[in-house]
Order: C-alpha cells, then sequence, then structure tokens
C-alpha cells in the first residue's frame, strides 16, 4: 500500500508542477513523457483557444518525479509513456505500454495524434527551430 500512496503523491506533484507552469491553461495542457533507463523526452501542449502551442519546459521540474514513478514499477510491468492532462480542475494520467504501441509509428506522429485527441483536433503551432517563427499541424 505505501507504494501506490508514494505514486499518488509523486502524480499529484507532477500535477502540481504542470498547474504551475508560467504557460498553464485552465482550457488544457497535455504532458507526455518517454521514459526508459538513461532516457526522457517530454512533449508540453497548452490550449490556446483557437490552437493548441506546443511548450519547451524545463527537465528538471520532471525528471526527478518522472524517472522514480516508472522504476517503481516492476520490470515486466513498466511502461513506455505516461499522459498527463489538465482542464479546469480536472486532472487524468494514462500509461501507455510497450504493446499499445506500434512499433512503425514515431514518437511525434504518436504525441501528435494524442494531442489532437484531447484537444479535440484543433490544430497544433510548433514553435520554429530558431524561435523565429513557427508552423501549424
Amino acid at each position: 500500500m505505501a507504494d501506490n500512496q508514494r505514486k499518488a503523491r509523486l502524480i499529484a506533484e507532477i500535477g502540481q508542477n504542470l498547474a504551475a507552469e508560467t504557460e498553464f491553461s485552465k482550457k488544457g495542457l497535455l504532458m507526455i513523457a518517454g521514459v526508459a533507463k538513461g532516457y526522457l523526452a517530454i512533449s508540453v501542449f497548452s490550449d490556446r483557444g483557437p490552437h493548441v502551442a506546443y511548450r519547451v519546459t524545463k527537465y528538471s521540474r520532471y525528471e526527478n518525479l518522472l524517472n522514480e514513478l516508472w522504476s517503481m514499477e516492476p520490470l515486466s510491468k513498466r511502461w513506455e509513456e505516461v499522459e498527463f492532462f489538465l482542464k479546469g480542475n480536472e486532472f487524468q494520467t494514462k500509461f501507455v505500454y510497450f504493446e499499445d504501441i506500434d512499433p512503425d509509428d514515431l514518437t511525434i506522429d504518436r504525441w501528435h495524434q494524442a494531442a489532437e485527441k484531447y484537444f479535440g483536433g484543433k490544430p497544433i503551432k510548433y514553435p520554429s527551430w530558431d524561435d523565429s517563427n513557427s508552423w501549424t499541424l
């Protein structure tokens, strides 16, 4: 039972960190993270009304929390990715396991499709590589 309480606290802390993000939108904020030994990838999407904005976040806010959450699972039951979605006062967590992932799907495409589902198909604006412009998909 202590493990479940610790997991719940870790998830709650991740949710609190997301809610404290300077670009937080009560319309919706989605963080998708891929975690493995020596690997961490995070994408954050914020609902901006007519579109969704992809944002870069500070990994340092989430690195230890996500790694601890991931490592609490037995090797045979570890998830590959986790999705955290905040909208208004609602908070959802979804774990994505190896068998749920099509090996032919690229991570960026899979995460884009997940964001489209959470935000009802709104266009997603991505920043350009040099921050001078953006592009929408």
